[in-house]
This record gives C-alpha cells, structure tokens and sequence, in this order.
C-alpha cells in the first residue's frame, strides 16, 4: 500500500513537471539498479535502463547534463539529478529537455543578425556610391578633357569651370587649369617658332633655288655672250661663224632645258592616267638608254613579276622617273657594272626596284640625293633636278620613292606605286 502510494506520488510529480514546461521532453525515475519507478510515458513504467547515460547519472554524485537524441533523431539535453537523503541512495531523475525551441530561437536571431547586416551593408553602399560620386564628378570631367586633348591634340578645347574646392580636389582642379593654361602659351610660342623656322627655310630654300639657277644659266649665258660679241664686233669667216652659232644655239638649249625642269619641280603639272604596264615602260626605258648603257659596257638582269595588273599612271611621267634611274645609275657605274631591275606586288602596292653596282653613296649625300639642285656630278654636267622632280611625280601619283645605299656597294633605288590608284591632284 506505502509502495503504491509512493508510486502515485512520483507519477502526479512526473506530470506535473511535464505540464509546467513545454520544453520537457521526458521525465524518468529511475531506482539504483536502473528501474523506472515512475515515466512520463506509463508504457515505459517497470523496464530497466541500461544504457550508458543512466549508468553514468547513477554513478554521478552530483547534477550531470548529457546530449542525446530521441527516436525521430531530434537533439535533446538530460539532466540527471541523484535522488539522495542523508547517505541512502534512492536513484536518479532524469529530466529531457528538447533543443528545438532553442535551435528555432538561434536561427531566428541569426535571420535577424543577417538581416540587420544586410540593411546596414545596403545603407553603407549607397552612402558610399553618394560619396563616391561627389568625389569622382570632377575627376571625371578632368579625365574626359585630358582625353579629349590627347586624342584631338586640341588646346584650345574649353575647360569646364572647376566648382571652388578647398580639398585635394579643388587643388587638383586648380592645378590642371594652371597646366592646360601654360600648355596652351607654350603651344603658341611653339607656333611662332615654327613660322619662324617655315620662313627662315623658305628663305634658305630660295637662296639655294636662286644660286642653282644662276649657276646652270651663267655657264651657257656667258658663251652665248661671248660668241655674240664675237659675231657683231669682228669679222670671221663662214665656218667660224658656223660654229660661234652653234654655240650659242647649244647655249640656248641648256637654259632651256634648265628653266622646263625648275618649272617641272615648281609646279605639278597635269597628270594623264591611263592603264599602263609597269614592266613595258621598264622595258622602254632600258630601249631609250640602250645607247648609253651599251657603250659603258653595263649588263642588264631583269626579274619582272608578270602577275603585275596594268596600274593607273601617267605613262609618260613614270617613264621619266624611270629613265632619269637608269641614267644616274649608268653614270655612276662608270665603265662596266650590272644593272638590276625588279618588279612585284607587295601589299596593294606595285615595287619597282632599280639597283647599281656602282661605288655607292655616303650619309651626307644619301640624306640630300633628292634635295632641288643638289648634284654629285662636275658642273655643267647636271641640274640636280632629275631627282627631285622623279619624287614630285612619284608622290602625285600616290607612291613613294626611296633610296638604299653604303659607301662601296652600289645603290638601290625602290620606287612604290598603288595598284589601285591614289594619285594626287
């Protein structure tokens, strides 16, 4: 009767702790040997406990907390309290308290940790774009000017007014004014410099002009004089005035031809394009000096490329650039030498190349060999306008001419012509 007493006792206690926490999972009495005296669940009531979690509360002597799981694989936490009084041992109390209400309350504190988190990481970035963008405008509008010059080379280009700023910026603002300010005074006075240098080339160009003149009119002008002189002021017989004519007229020639080629250089004159084989006007150059070429004993290799189209040119222009090659090639060669001509379409483009073996040029003449009135030749032998003018007409036709040489291995001259056409009016 005592025992059944203590057993209903235990089970109101049992139920009553149950009803006082939702929390509480499970609660158990257990006696010294591991039977449940009393159990939230009246099933278990009378079943032995072996396992280790009793066996380590029965042997505490103090309140041990344990984890575990139920059945369903949920976490639950047991709190073991010793049932002790005096030095007599009565069992243990085995209360299960379920973690999932706490686990629900930590994820639902971590959502609004992360949530906070996010507002604030939210609110900090757009406060930093503002910032960002207040401070960035005016470098901005710095960098886009800075471009603008450097691309365009414009000084002259508007700068946008600078808003007055007392930060690194404003200094920054304020110093770029300053230097595009300076920039725009150095680039006048480099102007006028210029202008200056223009002018003062000009006048050394005309002096040079003038002095090439007056040396190539002079020579035949003062024979033409002399033998007039002689004409109208003493008598000769018919041979002599023959060949005091003869002179003059041969005179007359020279200045002729002099004063055509300065005209030539001086302005271009009309070109007429027509559809033209390159390596035909090769061959008829080589046909026109076959005469010269022959009698200094100079051999001739071609290696023309036959897969050239007919290229718009003024036949008779071109020819000339070529003839005048030729010519100062033979010249240079001397007695015996070889003369290569080559011809071939690189890059839209037709190469022509003509080259001696002649002695070869040194730096100084190489940078002046197409300069007006510049000659290696003895005087009266040549104008220097050969050259000059083969490169004026090179160039009207939208091609270019240069020039390969070293002192004691010839010359090559490259002369390069559209296919397409690009001549120049």
């Amino acid at each position: 009767m005592e025992d059944i007493s203590l057993t209903d006792y235990l089970d109101y206690y049992v139920s009553d702790i149950m009803h006082k926490d939702q929390r509480i999972v499970y609660v158990v009495v257990l006696d010294p040997k591991g039977r449940v005296l009393s159990h939230s669940n009246i099933k278990e009531y009378g079943k032995i406990y072996t396992d280790h979690i009793t066996k380590q509360a029965l042997k505490a002597t103090d309140i041990t907390v344990q984890k575990t799981t139920d059945n369903n694989g949920n976490e639950i936490v047991d709190v073991a309290a010793p049932l002790k009084i005096s030095t007599k041992h009565w069992g243990v109390c085995r209360v299960g308290f379920s973690l999932q209400e706490v686990k629900e309350g930590i994820r639902t504190l971590r959502n609004e940790i992360i949530s906070m988190i996010a507002l604030m990481l939210m609110g900090s970035l757009a406060f930093i774009g503002i910032f960002a963008k207040t401070f960035a405008t005016p470098l901005i509008k710095l960098a886009k000017t800075m471009d603008q010059i450097t691309e365009k080379g414009d000084l002259d280009i508007k700068c946008p007014e600078p808003t007055p700023r007392r930060d690194e910026i404003g200094r920054l603002q304020a110093s770029f004014s300053w230097m595009v300010k300076r920039l725009r005074e150095a680039n006048k006075e480099k102007m006028k410099a210029f202008d200056m240098m223009c002018q003062t080339e000009k006048m050394a160009t005309v002096g040079n002009l003038a002095a090439g003149v007056a040396h190539e009119i002079n020579n035949p002008l003062g024979g033409i004089i002399l033998c007039f002189k002689n004409l109208t002021e003493t008598d000769m017989d018919e041979k002599t005035k023959k060949e005091h004519i003869e002179v003059i007229n041969s005179g007359l020639i020279k200045i002729q031809n002099t004063v055509r080629e300065l005209l030539d250089f001086a302005r271009k004159t009309p070109i007429t394009i027509v559809p033209s084989s390159i390596n035909s006007l090769l061959e008829e150059s080589l046909n026109l000096a076959d005469a010269l070429l022959s009698k200094k004993g100079i051999n001739i290799k071609k290696e023309l490329s036959q897969d050239i189209p007919l290229l718009p040119v003024d036949p008779n222009k071109i020819q000339q650039v070529f003839l005048n090659i030729i010519i100062n090639a033979a010249h240079a060669m001397g007695d015996r030498g070889t003369l290569f001509l080559s011809s071939k379409v690189e890059d839209e483009m037709c190469v022509i190349s003509i080259t001696d073996t002649g002695p070869g040029m040194d730096p100084e003449i190489l940078a002046r060999i197409f300069d007006p009135f510049f000659t290696t030749k003895k005087p009266g032998k040549g104008t220097g306008l050969g050259l000059a003018v083969s490169k004026a007409i090179v160039e009207q036709h939208g091609g270019s001419i240069e020039v390969i040489s070293k002192k004691g291995a010839g010359a090559k001259f490259i002369v390069k012509l559209p296919i397409k056409g690009n001549e120049k009016t």
